[in-house]
Formats: C-alpha cells, sequence, structure tokens
C-alpha cells in the first residue's frame, strides 16, 4: 500500500513570513513527484496533535510533515506516537528548529523532492511526564527561560535565539538556585542545582548545544546536570557567554554532571512549582520523571542529508570524548 503525506501546517509560524511556501514550494513538488497529499491548517493549540492521532488510527501507511516550528513539531510527534504506521518528517518554518540541526542546515528540509524520497528509520524518544520529546526535557533554570521567552518575543527585533538569551537574563536574577532530588537509574545526584536536562539530541534553546555527545538511536539519553556550586558572577560568564559558544566547553566545568543513561526522576524539595521545559512545552510540576522509549518513533531523515555518511566516518559518534587539558583548566578555574 502506497503510503500517504500530509502536511501539518501551522499558518503562523515564524510570524507567517513563510506563508506562501505552501502554495509555491510544497504542492508543486508532490504534484511532480506524483504522491497522494493532503495539506491541513492547525486552527489551534492542539489541534494538530489530534488530526494527525485520528488520522494515523486507521493503520494505513502514513508520513507527516510537521510544517511550522518546534510547537508544531511537538504536535506531530505525540499524535504520532504509539502508531506504528506514522512516520514524522520536518518542515522547519519556525524560528527554533533545534531538532533539525543534527540531519543538516535547513537547505535540505525545504527540498521537498527530497523529503518525499528520504529515508525513514527508527528514533528513539523522551517520555516525559504524559508528555512526548524527541530532543529534549528539562526543570530549572532553562525551562523558566524557556517559558518567558515568548514574551521576549513580543519585543522589537527580539526572535528566535535572542529571545531565549532575553528570557535567560530575566531568569538569572530569580531562578539559578533549585532544591530537586535527583535520581538517575537509581544513583542519587547531589545538588543544588540550576538545572537538569535529558538529552536524546544535541541542541536547546534555539542553537544551544547542551548534549555534544548524544544520539538519538543508542537507546539512551545524555543526563546534563548544572549544579548551583559557583558564585553569581562567575555563573552568570559560564551561563550567559561559555553558554552560547555551542560547543562543549560548559561539560569541563565542575559544577556540570554529564551522565549517559535511561531515566531520571526530579522532585523539588520546596515544591515550589517549577516550570519543565518538552521540547518547548511549558508546564508546571513539582515532579518530572525523564525516560528513553527505545525505537519509539519513526522519523524521515532528509535525501540530502549527510547524517549517515558522517555516523559511518565518525564524526557523528555518541563517544564521550573530554580534553583532558581543557577539562583540568577549566575545573581549575570555576
Amino acid at each position: 500500500m502506497a503510503i500517504k503525506h500530509y502536511f501539518i501546517v501551522n499558518p503562523t509560524a515564524g510570524k507567517g513570513l513563510k506563508s506562501n511556501f505552501v502554495k509555491e514550494t510544497i504542492i508543486p513538488a508532490c504534484e511532480k513527484k506524483g504522491i497522494e497529499y493532503e495539506i491541513y491548517y492547525t486552527k489551534a493549540p492542539g489541534d494538530g496533535m489530534d488530526f494527525v492521532d485520528k488520522t494515523a488510527a486507521n493503520g494505513e501507511p502514513a508520513r507527516f510533515y510537521a510544517c511550522g516550528g518546534d510547537g508544531t513539531l511537538y504536535e506531530v510527534v505525540n499524535g504520532a506516537y504509539g502508531h506504528p504506521n506514522a512516520q514524522v518528517a520536518v518542515v522547519p518554518l519556525g524560528s527554533g528548529n533545534d531538532w533539525t540541526r543534527l540531519f543538516g542546515d535547513l537547505d535540505i528540509y525545504y527540498d521537498i523532492e527530497g523529503q518525499i524520497d528520504g529515508t525513514a528509520i527508527p528514533i528513539d524518544c523522551i517520555k516525559a511526564g504524559d508528555e512526548i520529546a524527541i530532543s529534549q526535557a528539562s526543570m530549572g533554570f532553562d525551562a523558566d527561560a524557556c517559558a518567558v521567552q515568548g514574551q521576549m518575543k513580543k519585543l522589537p527585533g527580539v526572535a528566535g535565539h535572542l529571545s531565549y538569551t532575553f528570557g535567560g537574563l530575566y531568569c538569572m536574577f530569580t531562578k539559578v538556585k533549585n532544591y530537586y532530588d535527583i535520581d538517575v537509574d537509581g544513583q542519587k545526584v547531589e545538588g543544588p542545582f540550576v538545572f537538569a536536562v535529558g538529552c536524546n539530541s544535541r541542541w536547546y534553546g534555539s542553537g544551544i548545544k547542551v548534549a555534544p555527545f548524544a544520539m538519538p538511536d543508542d537507546h539512551e539519553l545524555d543526563f546534563v546536570l548544572m549544579k548551583k556550586k559557583m558564585p553569581w558572577i562567575l555563573m552568570f560568564f559560564v551561563m550567559m557567554f561559555d553558554w552560547q559558544n555551542n560547543d562543549d566547553t560548559h561539560v569541563h566545568y565542575k559544577n556540570c554532571e554529564y551522565i549517559r543513561g535511561k531515566k531520571m526522576t526530579i522532585h523539588d524539595q520546596k515544591e515550589r512549582n517549577h516550570y519543565t521545559n518538552i521540547d518547548g512545552e511549558c508546564h508546571k510540576t513539582n515532579d518530572l520523571t525523564i525516560e528513553v522509549i527505545p525505537d519509539g518513533l519513526t522519523f524521515v531523515v532528509p535525501q540530502k542529508s549527510t547524517y549517515f555518511e558522517d555516523k559511518k566516518s565518525g564524526k557523528l559518534t555518541n563517544k564521550i570524548t573530554i580534553d583532558e587539558k581543557k577539562y583540568n583548566f577549566r575545573r581549575g578555574l570555576i
């Protein structure tokens, strides 16, 4: 049975700047390839998830393209989860697009013919409470920053990564010391903490490389725990400068625990109802369990991606590599 292609379009993604992409790019590519397809415009939050879930429930082969930002991808992922006949693809029209970075630049996703001819592979998922994520789930400072970054986008000229930077600056004054009980695969980790995140891929916050060694198909998560073990001014340097470098600098500080495992539980001792960040969706809770779901979804890698070649050559690997010279310098500094 031939697969049907569904394009789930958020008409407000990227402030509507790419509103003609469907008419000028998606439809002509589908017509040229001669595939069976449908364009579905989401009408309200949660509508995309409901559409994907109900459509996939018939059991017929279906590929769902999340055409929008991180919120649209979250809805397609959660709608497709639990349906083995459903595949997930991405057409990044928003401002974050963190999941896409591992597989290549944005241009390969805008080649819709290449997407149609892409390769479907099993990927792991994250179960965080009752939600499903494919990039990350976290609690603490970074989740608080994510929760307020939406408000920051309302400021003139603020979008994408800049909105997270402004959100981080706002939270630096009140959201940097959290008393959590944290357990990773049965082992307790001592705090206090700035934040804790479980990662299935490497980036979050519109380009921050939080887990530089994570891979979405190794059946494990990379847990990054930033501890409050330094004066505020030094932590500011780490969080707001080194943190933006898009490399592995932060893992060399003594306040960072980088642990690979399968399950992390977080409990807020003070029960202050903290924000969580589940692939960009933010809610409040006192408890969060983050665990890997091996081969939980099928994802379509665009045809022009070098993902498979990079894995074969070793350019992309889950091996945790620490530069001892840099490590010892950073640990002695902070």
